[in-house]
């Protein structure tokens, strides 16, 4: 049996067609057709359901697709561990919350560093990300503290102070002067979907209060999120650095919320069985660079 076989075979699987999995590896389409046929008789079983729409995996073939994810992890993996360190080439697949505040910094050090390194970048809630972590669909992730994974390595990436962000119309039409971020909380809460850490600090608060049911609407972006915010339909909880432009323009108002809920830690987290090939490496000791030079400038 072959590494290319399985190659071909996960591309099969990928694609769900032998004419689009030769078209995508730049075979002709006999060949791949063969080279299936030749692993199933290796095998000793049939490997997909064959019907007229193109081929879905069977029993075996989700067993053999197992093997053949870990193989390509490690075949990536030797690669990784042969790479030149004085000229990196390869790929880095990065998750990340969007509201990391000082990622920007972190990828143009890395790129200035390392041109011919490409870095793919996804975002989404914190659990979304573990996930893809723990499954090797990402090699880091940047997420919220807390991280109860024993098998993740965790470095600490920035510190946030979360603040609740009303519109700055809030006090308009003959209203009192908000005084406090308690006086809010009765207000439709604008916020990421669930598994996002400023939802559960949220939570939490509320619970404290005594709040039960507040209203909820779900936004995927900050973007979508600070704009409904900014038109009055309701507040959200965010970081003050991310808010900070928004009430310089005179847009929004700014709340300090109770201090066990303010502080926010977002940590670069990576399977710690997984192999930290120089392209990883590299990326973790610029997320270092950057918190120290942050802490000192803070300092």
């Amino acid at each position: 049996m072959e590494v290319e076989d399985i190659r071909i075979f996960m591309a099969v699987v990928e694609y769900g067609s032998v004419s689009l999995a030769a078209d995508k590896l730049g075979y002709v389409q006999p060949n791949v057709t063969a080279r299936i046929r030749s692993l199933e008789r290796k095998i000793g079983h049939p490997l997909f359901h064959r019907h007229r729409r193109g081929m879905t995996l069977n029993v075996e073939g989700r067993k053999l697709l197992t093997y053949g994810e870990q193989m390509m992890r490690l075949m990536d993996e030797i690669q990784k561990a042969f790479q030149d360190e004085s000229n990196l080439v390869g790929s880095l697949c990065i998750g990340l919350v969007e509201t990391v505040v000082g990622f920007p910094e972190i990828i143009s050090s890395y790129h200035n560093k390392y041109k011919n390194v490409d870095i793919s970048l996804e975002s989404g809630v914190s659990t979304q990300l573990i996930e893809k972590v723990l499954k090797f669909q990402l090699d880091g992730a940047f997420v919220a503290e807390p991280v109860n994974v024993s098998m993740l390595d965790q470095i600490p990436a920035f510190d946030e102070e979360i603040v609740l962000v009303c519109s700055a119309n809030a006090n308009e039409n003959g209203k009192k002067q908000i005084q406090s971020a308690r006086e809010l909380l009765h207000l439709p809460f604008i916020l990421f979907n669930e598994g996002c850490q400023y939802r559960e600090r949220l939570q939490q608060w509320l619970k404290e209060e005594q709040i039960v049911s507040p209203k909820i609407m779900e936004f995927a972006t900050l973007e979508t999120i600070m704009g409904t915010v900014v038109s009055g339909l309701g507040v959200t909880l965010i970081a003050r650095s991310l808010a900070e432009r928004y009430e310089r323009e005179g847009l929004v108002q700014l709340f300090s919320i109770p201090e066990p809920y303010r502080n926010l830690r977002i940590v670069y987290v990576r399977r710690s069985d997984s192999y930290l090939g120089v392209t990883e490496r590299e990326f973790i000791k610029i997320i270092r660079e950057v918190r120290e030079g942050k802490n000192q400038r803070t300092n």
